[in-house]
């Protein structure tokens, strides 16, 4: 299986219905309480889709396409019409200070492109956007637009060189939807004639395709990444595990990640100066600020993250 980077054809009458899902599972005792289990971290898309086709020749375009991506072996890109910019409507044009993406440290230069949904409510939920629409992609530091980027295959803003601690970057674009095509379609895509040179497809279901991202479903309690001798800035993502070892050979920061990609929770981090070591571990957040003091050698020290409405705390202890 591969991504394909091809659009369906939107060149047909679209009619249908789109929208995320969670795979919540909810357990209801004898007296009506419930218990909810949320099994994604990220809301799953899916589109049912009707294409009203006017000619032979488009749905000689259609069928085609699908043998092109032999069913639902290959994704595609598919455009959202009810959600395609980073404005808060989904619809609006976009501007460079829809999101806020990241904060300079001095050091970091790559920021992923997202979109936040219900900024202002208890739970802001945030989107990794992967497929940007080429040329759409427009950023600015402390509100000041630049040009000095380049954008990765999975939608990540490469600046030229890295924001000073503290500058605030934003961005926006248009974005697409990576999907497949649902079972329903790789096992019969019905090509309907309902008239003379007047055909349709009564159903074209597609499911969006989640990519890996830094944390893909809930925060998981395990894994470890020993990085040995050690000399230079070190930088945490949660796909390395939860325990973090080092051997640094001098004093040097470890940048802990950007907290709106995190949960928060108890033990999200354990980092371990190992025995010997002739440097110290001072961790730093995503604003340039040390969290906690220096970890000496044969130290070990746990990181928590405490989240409120609209905050979030690193605490070592």
């Amino acid at each position: 299986m591969a991504f394909h980077d091809v659009s369906l054809p939107d060149d047909f009458e679209y009619q249908g219905i789109s929208g995320a899902g969670f795979s919540t599972i909810v357990q209801e005792t004898a007296s009506g309480h419930e218990f909810r289990v949320a099994r994604q971290a990220q809301g799953r898309h899916r589109f049912r889709l009707r294409k009203a086709l006017q000619t032979s020749s488009e749905a000689a375009a259609i069928k085609a396409f699908g043998l092109g991506r032999r069913g639902s072996l290959h994704s595609f890109r598919l455009k959202d019409w009810a959600d395609y910019t980073t404005a808060s409507d989904g619809v609006s044009a976009h501007s460079g200070t829809d999101v806020i993406i990241g904060t300079g440290d001095g050091t970091e230069n790559t920021f992923q492109l997202i979109k936040v949904y219900d900024a202002a409510g208890d739970a802001p939920y945030q989107r990794t956007i992967t497929l940007p629409v080429s040329g759409t992609v427009v950023v600015t530091l402390d509100n000041a637009a630049t040009t000095a980027f380049t954008l990765s295959a999975d939608g990540q803003v490469v600046m030229n060189s890295a924001p000073t601690s503290g500058v605030v970057v934003r961005a926006g674009c248009e974005f697409d939807v990576p999907v497949r095509f649902a079972s329903e379609v790789d096992q019969f895509m019905q090509l309907q004639a309902t008239g003379y040179e007047i055909w349709d497809i009564p159903t074209l279901d597609c499911i969006e395709v989640l990519s890996e991202v830094e944390q893909p479903e809930r925060w998981f309690a395990g894994g470890a990444t020993d990085h040995g001798a050690v000399s230079t800035t070190q930088v945490l993502a949660l796909n390395g595990g939860m325990l973090q070892s080092y051997a640094p050979s001098t004093a040097i920061n470890v940048y802990l990640p950007p907290v709106a990609r995190i949960p928060g929770g108890g033990q999200i981090f354990v980092i371990r100066n190992q025995t010997g070591s002739a440097g110290s571990l001072q961790l730093v957040d995503e604003g340039g600020s040390n969290v906690g003091s220096a970890i000496s050698a044969g130290t070990t020290k746990t990181v928590a993250l405490a989240r409120g409405s609209t905050t979030a705390t690193w605490i070592v202890y």
